[in-house]
């Protein structure tokens, strides 16, 4: 009996075993299947060869060595820093600090940097530098008892938390206690006094929004009790006092005012090289010359958004990948666009001073920054030209030290009854035009000019003229240091002072007035790109078109129309919202099926290489796709993930693709191709350099060549609309104009290299929480404004290549499947000729992603590593669905051939497809573990079969 029972357990292991092996073969050739491309890449495992020809090189490096480059790349990545970094405070000019200064780096901050950010914006931090070792090669002197008691002692366990990639954590920050500090550690303050820096870090990332990780019932962007006791520590023991913020999200400051703390010093995250500029301004080698580009305010929490920024959701929708909602109920008033706005109310009597406070809002104003040196600007004179407005004025260093400055043009159009009546709201000033100065010496000048284009003076009109309109009135231009200086010296212009309760005095002279007689409907009515008429797209966009009463943020009405969160954070949707959540496609009855696998008898048998520098609507471009087969033409559009496969029947050529805004380093593909990575664009933004950010733009392009990766998943155009989203750090900026400006100059960049942007995430992707389906609700005007600026400028002067599109909806509707988004305006108004890519799409979880629906609206190219997903049946690939394959993949071979995808091609080169190594090794060992489960199976059938097994018996023993 007992051997009976032994017998059946064994078979049952054995069963279980055989069943675990079954499960791991699957698994693992599912995994693969689904990261085949991302696998090949970090492996450096090649799909495909080219077989002879002449190896041509089309897009060349500039640089003779690999070492040049890397040279060259580790400049712009250190300068970056240099410019982008923020001086916020100096008190007695604390900063910078006397030649061999003994410091005290205070923080587990101090030990555990921000280099970037988690995600696609993650950091390869292997080489990069500490800080301790970045400033002692400053020739700063560093307490090395602090540092071993963060690095190894007592304090190394009080490390920053971040989620992961998948979101799943959150962002907490730590501090070491205050008991942990022991008299030992206390007295060596007293060798290493000149100053303490005090360091506060906060992280960001893919995935997560930072209101996840609170802090004692706080949030992520104030200080802690331990960071508070902290500071308090340093106040107490130092006579010099520097914070160091390494946060790419706005924090909350207030405790500047409240201790004191001699200096502070925005630095951002560093990315690869960077952290070498922090000691390098804080030994004075290098003078900041960094910009704010958002609003930091004592109260992260007033700006508007924040009222509609969390996870909503739609309680009676089943539609998948359709539950969860937003509403963009600020409008327009994002950033400066609200605080100088309403400021301005206040200061015209419009508003009740006891309603708002600017001087208790908002500590330091968009475009803020400090000096080692001081700056005197003069001559301000504004030239008008048939397009545009140049504006010209000299500045000098009126200071002791080397310095560059930084001039910002602002603009403030009428707000006039016509758009009170019909619901267009105006911010007081808007960012129009900015340069940066080189580097003056101390006495030295010189003259600043910026062109304004006039269009920049139009404003979108949904409701009365259904397009842009140059509205009638008084438009004032001026130049200044930050928005609020621009506000005060149009408030100047007025006739205001500080009786009127403006917070300083502003500078009239520094105003030129440009009147427009009458409303205009009609020259921006039609794209200055394209000549094609402007028209609504985005109605469906606007939850008023599913609640007709609803009212978003209104300066004619400020307490009135403040935003509350939009149907209290549960919607129960209406029919018809219900019914547009869900996927939407249409068939065309006279649509023909397209030809395939034909030779043209006009131009023979053709290449891709043969179409490199043909016009889109080139004739020939038709006799190629003739060629394809039908599986090859899908394939090309449905498999498009980290690379897009090879097209045998045109020689076309696979392409790498890689992720991450702060350069082809070791991100989500793994670490096999990595290169420079630089700081992320929050603080390439605060550098304020156009010229510097196209450098970069183009040292991103020549590890391109030098990788073989041609298409890059960046940059990155979203707004930061509230200071809590965790990819801040990879979005620019609160602004859209300056968003687009430096997009524009980074795709210039690349681009010149040969290689082929994807300008994300396109659009309304501006937080994580629910960034995969939710459905983003906003109206036309904030639409145009704001949240697509970055990316039509882009487009428009950048002449960006290609687009990447987001997950979540606009309104309703998947945004790749939008119509009026991807065909309507990025084609028809902005003149896009590249191809439009989606976000992730490798899993059913993305299924409302639709293949179909994305097509007919001018989506070209999903984002999916998996060959056996979305197998469509061949009764579905229908004449309509195919004429739209076939027009994506014109558009996504069009891009390919002028980019440096094609190095090494020429006509006698022929494309041979290969199986990775990692494959065959795969099917190998799929084979020695399938026959292995076989073989247990089998074994396991005759352990339950009595009779045909036969166990050997001791003498006497029996069964």
């Amino acid at each position: 009996m007992i051997r009976k029972v032994l017998r059946k357990i064994c078979a049952v292991l054995v069963s279980l075993l055989a069943l675990v092996l079954a499960v791991v073969i699957v698994a693992a050739n599912v995994l693969t299947s689904t990261y085949s491309a991302m696998i090949s890449m970090a492996l450096g495992q090649a799909t495909f060869k080219i077989e002879g020809g002449a190896d041509p090189q089309y897009y060349e490096s500039a640089f003779a060595t690999e070492q040049e480059m890397n040279d060259r790349a580790a400049e712009i990545c250190r300068q970056i820093e240099q410019e982008g970094m923020v001086l916020l405070k100096n008190e007695g000019g604390a900063l910078p600090l006397d030649p061999g200064a003994k410091v005290s780096l205070l923080s587990q901050n101090a030990v555990d940097l921000v280099y970037g950010g988690t995600g696609a914006g993650s950091v390869d931090t292997s080489s990069a530098p500490d800080l301790k070792t970045a400033l002692e090669a400053a020739g700063l002197e560093v307490n090395p008892t602090l540092w071993d008691f963060y690095t190894t002692g007592a304090g190394k366990s009080y490390r920053k938390e971040v989620p992961s990639i998948t979101g799943s954590g959150v962002f907490r920050a730590h501090e070491v206690p205050q008991a942990l500090y022991t008299d030992a550690i206390k007295s060596s303050f007293a060798e290493y006094g000149d100053a303490a820096i005090v360091v506060i870090g906060r992280s960001g990332g893919e995935s997560a929004d930072l209101t996840a990780g609170l802090n004692e019932g706080g949030h992520y962007l104030e200080l802690n009790s331990d960071e508070k006791d902290l500071l308090q520590l340093a106040c107490e023991h130092f006579g010099k006092v520097i914070v160091l913020i390494n946060a790419t999200n706005p924090m909350e400051l207030g405790f500047l005012n409240e201790y004191p703390v001699d200096a502070c010093l925005w630095v951002g995250a560093v990315g690869q090289e960077g952290a070498w500029a922090i000691g390098e301004a804080l030994a004075g080698a290098v003078n900041p010359s960094g910009r704010l580009v958002d609003t930091w305010a004592y109260d992260v929490f007033s700006a508007p958004a924040m009222q509609n920024f969390g996870d909503y959701t739609i309680v009676n929708s089943q539609v998948a990948g359709g539950n969860k909602y937003m509403v963009y109920a600020e409008g327009i008033y994002v950033g400066y666009r609200y605080y100088e706005t309403r400021y301005e109310d206040v200061v015209l009597g419009s508003e009740s001073a006891a309603n708002y406070d600017y001087a208790q809002q908002v500590q330091f104003p968009f475009g803020y920054g400090l000096s080692y040196t001081e700056f005197a600007w003069s001559g301000y004179s504004v030239s008008e030209k048939a397009d545009g407005f140049e504006v010209s004025f000299t500045v000098t260093n009126t200071g002791r030290a080397a310095g560059k400055e930084v001039a910002q043009i602002y603009l403030q159009s009428p707000y006039t009854d016509y758009d009170r009546q019909n619901g267009i709201e105006k911010a007081s000033v808007e960012l129009v035009g900015f340069a940066k100065t080189g580097l003056l010496a101390p006495g030295a000048a010189e003259t600043v000019r910026i062109w304004v284009e006039k269009e920049l003076l139009k404003t979108y009109d949904a409701k009365g003229c259904g397009t842009y309109i140059l509205d009638a009135g008084d438009y004032y231009f001026t130049a200044a240091g930050n928005a609020h200086e621009a506000l005060n010296n149009i408030l100047a212009a007025k006739g205001r002072t500080t009786a009127d309760g403006m917070t300083g005095a502003g500078d009239a002279a520094f105003v030129w007035n440009y009147r427009q007689p009458a409303l205009d409907s009609t020259t921006y009515a039609v794209s200055g790109t394209t000549g094609e008429p402007i028209a609504n797209c985005f109605e469906a966009t606007d939850i008023r078109y599913y609640d007709p009463d609803f009212r978003y943020l209104s300066r004619s009405d400020w307490e009135g129309t403040w935003p509350e969160t939009y149907a209290g954070g549960q919607l129960t949707a209406d029919a018809g919202l219900l019914a547009d959540l869900e996927i939407g496609y249409s068939e065309e009855p006279a649509a023909v099926m397209p030809v395939f696998e034909t030779v043209s008898g006009e131009y023979g048998r053709l290449a891709l290489l043969d179409l490199m520098g043909a016009e889109f609507d080139d004739p020939r471009w038709e006799a190629l796709l003739d060629q394809m087969t039908k599986q090859e033409l899908y394939d090309l559009v449905r498999r498009g993930g980290y690379g897009t496969v090879t097209v045998e029947s045109i020689n076309a050529p696979a392409t790498v693709d890689k992720d991450g805004p702060a350069g082809i380093s070791a991100t989500l593909a793994g670490g096999n191709i990595s290169c420079m990575a630089y700081p992320p664009e929050v603080v390439m933004a605060s550098t304020w350099n156009t010229d510097l950010v196209e450098e970069m733009g183009r040292m991103v392009g020549e590890d391109s060549i030098s990788t073989g990766v041609s298409i890059w998943y960046a940059p990155a155009m979203n707004i930061h609309r509230t200071a809590f989203s965790g990819r801040n750090f990879e979005y620019y900026s609160e602004d859209g104009f300056l968003s687009g400006k430096l997009g524009a100059a980074e795709c210039r960049g690349f681009q010149e290299k040969g290689g082929i942007v994807t300008i994300k995430h396109f659009a309304l992707n501006d937080q994580e929480t629910n960034r995969t389906g939710g459905a983003m609700f906003a109206n036309e005007q904030s639409v145009r404004e704001v949240y697509l600026k970055g990316f039509e400028l882009s487009v428009r002067e950048g002449k960006a290549n290609g687009v990447m599109t987001s997950m979540n909806r606009f309104g309703a509707r998947w945004s790749g499947g939008h119509k009026g988004l991807m065909t309507d305006t990025l084609r028809g108004e902005w003149g896009f000729e590249g191809f439009a890519v989606t976000d992730q799409t490798s899993f059913p979880s993305f299924n409302y992603c639709d293949i179909l629906e994305g097509l007919e609206a001018g989506n070209d190219l999903w984002l999916n590593t998996s060959s056996s997903m979305w197998k469509q049946k061949d009764e579905a690939l229908t004449p309509t669905v195919m004429n739209h394959v076939r027009t994506a993949a014109h558009r996504v071979l069009y891009t390919i051939v002028n980019s440096n995808a094609m190095n090494g091609m020429d006509k006698d080169s022929r494309i041979v497809t290969l199986m990775p190594g990692w494959q065959k090794a795969l099917i190998g060992v799929s084979v020695v573990l399938g026959a292995l489960a076989a073989l247990l199976v089998y074994c396991a059938v005759r352990l339950f079969r009595k009779k045909k097994i036969k166990i050997p018996q001791k003498a006497g023993a029996t069964q």
